[in-house]
């Protein structure tokens, strides 16, 4: 395995890794939080030996040493310090070193009681220089001055610093070593398909993943990004020709091993290429464990199989669930024996009419391993493409795959990713202008399109509707109605009559100069007619200014033709 091989897989299994490193930091901090805390006592003592050779001095110093450590000292420390110590326990905790370059013994004593620490030191040194006193022999007086031990320094007790930094740090490192070998050893042994490049390196072009990660996922619009996806597989799916030279091409999808994401694939990428324009047909040939249904929200009913067997016509069956954007086959009633179905010899007539009808076909179908279905619909159909899922999918279970499509004769087009969670998001996605209106169900179809926008409903009618028509008619004026008047304000007024249901109904229109000078009104009539003031020239407003100048020349002539006759 490469380096750069090894990193992904730390990468993609990091729990592996993490979880060593955890349990072993933990252990450790547990211990030493509840490690009762130690204190050392030390004494230092200075030996003269009496002799000038350099060996002798140190001879006697590492004699001195051993007999510090040794059973007849710890006896004698035991026995002052009573029970429960034992000679063993004190020979533990007894220990001697001579300082570099010097004549001084330290003498250290470790115990959880500082004053049993202090007891066992001073102990210790004692029983040291009465040993030595009994085991030197006479030393005549020419000889120098006789080996001796004095005692420099007085028992000094302190608390030992605690390890928790050390034992954490120590832990670490061996829990990051631990899952690093495991790691490796699990590469090694059951190696599975986690990239692309894994793909790759067995011989098979890929054409995309299927994921939600990236910035679409993180915002929140999973279904944005299930879409692009699926857009992307769709642009890089090589062309397959067709074997028989018909108008389309027939596109099986399959996988390894049941629960692949193979009918999620072939309802996305079916979807994905009926946006084109294409006339796509989506069969479910999984006659077994059918799956296509649950994700277009189709009910069961009669399909591939019957046709198959001969109990139903192809148009009979074809289903539109998305509103003609996409046509589906479905599997038919289930049977007992799918494989004998399958197995019919008016399959491949059925997919030769299926092709000829429409563009592209793709064909949902059993994994290939376990069930001969997919091997016969291989060879029925122009090309597949496998579908691997991401961190399950086994590098042994592909390489069989490839060569049962090559010993069935399948054209492997290419290979397809699946890195979809088990459970797909639901969640709709924000309104885009000018999207097509999915259906109303929690499917894949709903993850891809989103939700249908349900229509505005129509505004409330008002509280009491006046219906009818709007009359307005004009009287010929009579003598009496140009006798002198007083001048009033100027103003005209109109009045409007409304032939509702239930009787007449007028209303005011305000004059042009902006006052208001009608006070109340009076019907013309069982007609509603309307009567034109008087009182000069007429104003009305501005789209009546027409008939105001027609009613202003007839009022002259009458005038005129009545001055002549008085």
């Amino acid at each position: 395995m490469e380096l750069r091989e090894y990193v992904r897989a730390c990468r993609r299994r990091w729990l592996w890794i993490v979880v060593p490193v955890l349990v072993a930091v933990c252990g450790a901090t547990g211990l030493a939080l509840t490690q009762e805390p130690a204190y050392r006592s030390s004494m230092i003592l200075f030996v003269t030996t009496g002799a000038g050779d350099p060996d002798a001095k140190a001879s006697r110093l590492n004699s001195y040493i051993a007999l510090l450590t040794g059973p007849r000292v710890a006896q004698n420390v035991a026995t002052k310090l009573g029970e429960p110590a034992t000679a063993e326990q004190v020979r533990k905790s007894l220990s001697a070193e001579v300082q570099a370059g010097t004549d001084l013994l330290v003498v250290t004593a470790k115990d959880a009681s500082a004053d049993k620490s202090r007891t066992m030191v001073t102990s210790a040194t004692s029983a040291l220089v009465a040993l030595a006193k009994k085991l030197d022999p006479p030393v005549a007086t020419d000889d120098g001055p006789p080996p001796q031990i004095t005692v420099a320094q007085e028992a000094v007790t302190t608390q030992e610093p605690g390890t928790l930094v050390r034992d954490v740090g120590f832990s670490a490192v061996l829990g990051l070593l631990v899952g690093a070998v495991a790691v490796a050893v699990r590469e090694a042994t059951g190696k599975t398909i986690g990239e692309e490049d894994d793909l790759r390196r067995l011989g098979i072009g890929t054409v995309g993943v299927i994921s939600l990660n990236g910035r679409w996922a993180r915002s929140g619009q999973a279904d944005s990004a299930l879409a692009e996806a699926f857009r992307r597989v769709r642009s890089l799916l090589p062309e397959t020709p067709a074997r028989d030279g018909s108008r389309g091409t027939a596109l099986m999808l399959t996988a390894a091993n049941p629960k692949e994401g193979t009918t999620a694939v072939a309802c996305g990428l079916a979807i994905a290429i009926a946006e084109t324009g294409a006339r796509v047909l989506l069969v479910d040939a999984n006659l077994r464990s059918p799956g296509v249904g649950r994700y277009l929200a189709m009910d069961n009913g009669p399909g591939l199989a019957d046709v198959l067997t001969g109990r139903a016509r192809v148009n009979d069956v074809l289903r539109d669930p998305l509103d003609g954007r996409l046509t589906v086959l479905p599997p038919g009633e289930k049977r007992l024996d799918p494989g004998q179905v399958l197995a019919s010899p008016t399959l491949a007539s059925t997919i030769r009419e299926l092709t000829a009808r429409f563009d592209v076909v793709l064909v949902d179908a059993p994994p290939l391993h376990g069930v001969a279905d997919a091997a016969v619909l291989g060879k029925v159909t122009d090309g597949a493409l496998l579908v691997v899922r991401a961190n399950r999918t086994r590098t042994a279970d592909v390489q069989r795959s490839i060569d049962l499509l090559g010993r069935i004769g399948t054209q492997l087009v290419a290979a397809v990713l699946n890195a979809l969670p088990r459970r797909l998001p639901d969640e709709p996605a924000p309104p885009q202008p000018q999207r097509p209106a999915p259906l109303d169900n929690d499917s894949l179809v709903t993850t891809l399109l989103g939700r249908r926008e349900q229509p505005d409903e129509a505004p409330p009618s008002p509280a009491n509707p006046v219906s009818g028509r709007a009359i307005v008619k004009q009287r010929k004026p009579v003598a009496n109605d140009f006798q002198p008047r007083e001048a009033d304000d100027g103003a005209t007024t109109q009045k409007i009559a409304f032939t509702p249901v239930d009787g007449i109904t007028t209303q005011r229109i305000k004059p042009v100069n902006g006052n208001d000078v009608m006070n109340g009104w009076t019907p013309a009539g069982e007609s509603g007619r309307t009567r034109a003031a008087e009182n000069g020239q007429a104003r009305t407003t501005e789209n009546g200014q027409a008939r105001a100048a027609e009613k202003d020349e007839d009022a002259t002539e009458k005038l005129e033709k009545q001055g002549e006759d008085e």
